[in-house]
């Protein structure tokens, strides 16, 4: 059942195979047929194909003429580019942001920055929890910039929310298991709302690339135990 939510039903769909097939519930080329989508959630195909089609843009599913959807297989280099592509674009919110001389937005900010300090000081949270928790950051960045139309309609076509899903709910997470990374993530974004705050576009700029740098390493690292295909070195070295 779809959960109400200002997402369109469309996107919720999206978001629910996206997770499905990065969990490895549809194989690497299998087909996902539209009707049975649209039965498994009881609705019609039109926001089955709207889900496909945002799929295809994340780069989930390929949508073949007259034959239907069938599902890509995601390779470490593609899972680095969206870290990247990630990192570049709250690299530009964050320059917007320092450079703007109204700081008001950064408000918005504060609350998502509090609930990471409290699950960082935690000795044993949901790591999901924290690493949603980052997520959330960082979409409030992007909530303040005064350019969010563009950045946000394009950073939610990444499909990070459900690789992180994914990632998350395995026995062993690739990221934030140690206190002291989660202190230091909570550290990096306390700075970096600092820096906006002093209007250091440089430095808030270079605490987001590490911030990015960092997880989009460790997801890497974790995903290559069961990944055959290599990474590009270059694709680590951009930031």
């Amino acid at each position: 059942m779809i959960a109400a939510t200002t997402a369109t039903t469309g996107e919720q769909i999206a978001k629910q195979l996206g997770q499905a097939i990065l969990q490895g519930h549809y194989a690497p080329g299998e087909r996902v047929g539209e009707q049975a989508v649209a039965e498994m959630f009881s609705l019609s195909r039109g926001p089955v194909r709207d889900a496909l089609r945002i799929l295809e843009r994340q780069g989930l599913v390929e949508i073949r003429p007259r034959r239907g959807a069938y599902v890509v297989e995601l390779a470490l280099n593609d899972v680095a580019d969206i870290f990247n592509v990630r990192c570049a674009l709250l690299s530009l919110a964050v320059r917007y942001l320092a450079r703007n001389p109204d700081k008001s937005a950064l408000a918005q900010v504060e609350p998502r920055l509090a609930q990471l300090r409290q699950l960082a000081a935690q000795e044993e949270p949901s790591l999901l929890d924290f690493a949603q928790a980052t997520g959330r950051v960082a979409i409030g960045l992007l909530a303040a910039c005064a350019s969010a139309k563009v950045i946000q309609t394009t950073y939610r076509d990444l499909p990070h929310d459900a690789l992180w899903r994914m990632l998350w709910v395995t026995p062993q997470p690739p990221d934030y298991v140690r206190p002291a990374r989660r202190a230091d993530t909570f550290q990096d974004y306390a700075l970096l709302l600092a820096a906006l705050h002093a209007g250091q576009a440089d430095g808030a700029e270079a605490l987001m690339r590490k911030i990015m740098a960092d997880t989009r390493d460790e997801v890497l690292h974790y995903m290559a135990q069961s990944h055959d295909d290599p990474v590009d070195s270059f694709r680590q070295q951009v930031y």
